[in-house]
């Protein structure tokens, strides 16, 4: 017959004789990011249980462990019941590591490592006194039924456990041990592991979920979340690891690009489903998302990048939004001084790569020729002309622009109303058929006049204009819904429509500035 109590029996004998000194208070385990569980205050698990158990030994001059403790009021209840007593104390014992989540062979085969699980468990961050109450209630709790019918000390418990688990501070409940064990300390860890997924309901992980990636939908959790994306509570996420088949807390690519899948294009940038703050990019050639660089979170590739990357046989339209403007947004309004300077220093750049002379033109607005004019006059091309374009104009979309302004008026205004028309649909009473009209632009207007242009060339206009487009060209990818993640255009920012030698065309999202949005 298998002595439960061999394996821990020395533990306490040897504890019996220690005098054990407090050094934390065990009031703490998460900071305060959200649920962030990257901090944690010192850990005394197990040491509290193990005063206990020894102080009850040295009462009753008898062997005993934490689960016999937990058991005791079942066991009472059993004999009650007219159950044999030792029937009765082994099914108690049993039902009371069931209530951890251990079964009658991992007990029978593993005891020590699942003695020194439930004891940290059941110790968590409590008190001393804490401990003896909790006991003394877990007990009560398992007396009638032998089924632990308390959630709320459950998720207390498995928060703890994700707090050790997030920042491995397993380690620290292994040292606490480690003298009891005579520096073997047997491996605990997986129980406790195996006991977070249980309290917060997680399906079982194995092979056929492996890689999924959850939240706490506990309300009591501190690790709780309306909604896998929703963040406002806590970004703590969890995943259920192919190696060993086990749920444990997700690192940041893993919570952020689950369900991505491959990306639709190369270096295509997605937002974080649970970091909204943190952006992704996808490398097709190793078909794996990464994380973004500051300048390739916004998903916008430098004017310059382009013009350098450029084939000889292939031709480029810069159509970008104007440098920054004055308050005046008539279409007699100037550039501030600075987009005067933003105009002039990209042209500097582009001088840097090539000398050729660009072809030039605007919406008809100031602000646009003031954008193309410091554009040349910074790369030092004194042969320019810049030819007003009408299809530049910023109400390119508007069908209706009495309708168009009416929505501008009441839904939040024109980043809202235009965003919201180029990547959902909206308001087509106002607006024209986005993929229609913007085939028209770029087909029946631009490509129709390509060889009067040069190989490249730069088209200088409005916002309105822009992010439509872009919403258009990139299969509404680009990260400018204002109306759904507040972001918008930036300055000098807009399309590159690449024209190849056989005619095809390619799309990349381009900036004149630091950052492709505001």
């Amino acid at each position: 017959m298998v002595d439960l109590k061999r394996d821990v029996w020395f533990v306490v004998a040897f504890f019996a004789t220690f005098f054990l000194v407090d050094c934390s208070d065990g009031n703490g385990l998460i900071n305060g990011d959200n649920g962030s569980p990257e901090d944690l205050e010192a850990i005394d698990a197990p040491l509290y249980v193990y005063e206990i158990l020894a102080e009850r030994t040295a009462a009753d001059s008898a062997g005993i462990d934490i689960l016999d403790l937990l058991s005791e009021p079942r066991v009472e209840q059993l004999l009650m019941n007219h159950v044999p007593e030792e029937v009765a104390v082994v099914q108690a014992k049993y039902e009371a590591a069931a209530a951890f989540g251990v079964d009658s062979v991992q007990l029978a085969t593993d005891s020590g490592a699942v003695m020194l699980a439930v004891s940290a468990m059941v110790q968590n961050r409590a008190s001393k006194e804490e401990t003896q109450n909790f006991i003394r209630n877990l007990g009560e709790d398992l007396k009638g039924d032998g089924v632990w019918s308390d959630p709320n000390w459950k998720i207390r418990i498995a928060d703890w456990v994700v707090g050790l688990d997030s920042s491995w501070r397993y380690n620290d409940v292994r040292n606490n041990a480690a003298p009891y064990y005579g520096g073997n300390v047997p491996y605990f860890e997986k129980y406790m592991r195996a006991f977070f997924p249980i309290a917060y309901g997680f399906e079982p992980c194995g092979a056929s979920n492996a890689g999924k990636v959850t939240y706490v939908n506990q309300g009591q959790s501190v690790y709780f979340a309306n909604d896998y994306n929703h963040a406002d509570h806590s970004r703590v996420r969890f995943i259920c690891d192919a190696n060993g088949f086990q749920w444990r807390t997700a690192n940041a690519i893993e919570k952020d690009t689950a369900g991505f899948g491959a990306g639709e294009y190369d270096r295509e940038v997605r937002e974080g489903q649970v970091n909204h703050d943190s952006y992704y990019i996808y490398e097709a050639a190793k078909g794996a998302w990464r994380v973004a660089t500051p300048q390739e979170a916004d998903g916008f590739t430098d004017i310059v990048d382009v013009y350098a990357n450029l084939k000889s046989s292939e031709k480029v339209v810069f159509i970008i939004r104007h440098s920054e403007r004055t308050n005046d947004t008539g279409p007699n309004g100037h550039l501030t001084d600075n987009g005067k300077k933003y105009a002039r220093d990209l042209g500097a750049r582009i001088a840097k790569v090539g000398a050729e002379d660009f072809y030039f033109g605007y919406s008809g607005y100031t602000r646009t020729y003031e954008t193309c004019e410091g554009i040349a006059l910074g790369k030092g091309q004194l042969n320019y002309t810049i030819e007003a374009l009408p299809y530049m104009d910023g109400a390119w979309y508007v069908k209706d622009a009495d309708k168009a302004n009416a929505y501008v008026d009441s839904d939040g205004g024109g980043w809202v109303v235009y965003s919201k028309y180029g990547f959902t649909g909206a308001y087509p009473d106002a607006f024209y058929d986005l993929e229609a009209r913007s085939e028209q632009l770029l087909k029946d207007e631009i490509l129709a006049n390509i060889a009067s242009m040069k190989r490249v060339n730069v088209m200088c206009t409005h916002d309105y204009l822009v992010v439509p487009l872009l919403a258009y060209t990139t299969d509404g990818h680009a990260n400018v819904r204002y109306y759904e993640k507040y972001r918008w255009v930036n300055y000098m920012a807009g399309v590159a429509m690449i024209i190849s030698a056989d005619g095809s065309v390619r799309y990349i999202p381009v900036k004149g500035l630091e950052s492709g949005t505001m």
